[in-house]
């Protein structure tokens, strides 16, 4: 089943170099982190103009649909996170 948007907001963790966001299946809430060096990585953004909390809300949707696929194969961190890292971008846009 795929992932659906959570009410709670993104936060960026400047420390840990990620976005982290929350994704649901069902009833469980389901954490996502996007890492800084897959939003460095999305080269058609102007890296100067923009942060990288900017960068994850302009692609908000593409990272929920890599997160849900990544989930729905079981592409999962041992405590059901799912890490977006640069490797995952080619999937922005394929089924």
């Amino acid at each position: 089943m795929p992932l659906t948007r959570a009410a709670i907001p993104a936060v960026q963790d400047t420390y840990k170099g990620i976005v982290r966001f929350v994704m649901r299946d069902g009833a469980k809430r389901v954490n996502v982190v996007v890492s800084n060096a897959a939003l460095d990585d999305l080269d058609y953004v102007a890296r100067a103009d923009c942060s990288y909390f900017h960068r994850f809300k302009e692609h908000r949707l593409h990272f929920e649909t890599i997160a849900s696929h990544k989930y729905d194969k079981g592409y999962v961190e041992v405590d059901g996170t799912v890490c977006i890292k640069s490797m995952d971008l080619p999937l922005i846009g394929s089924d």
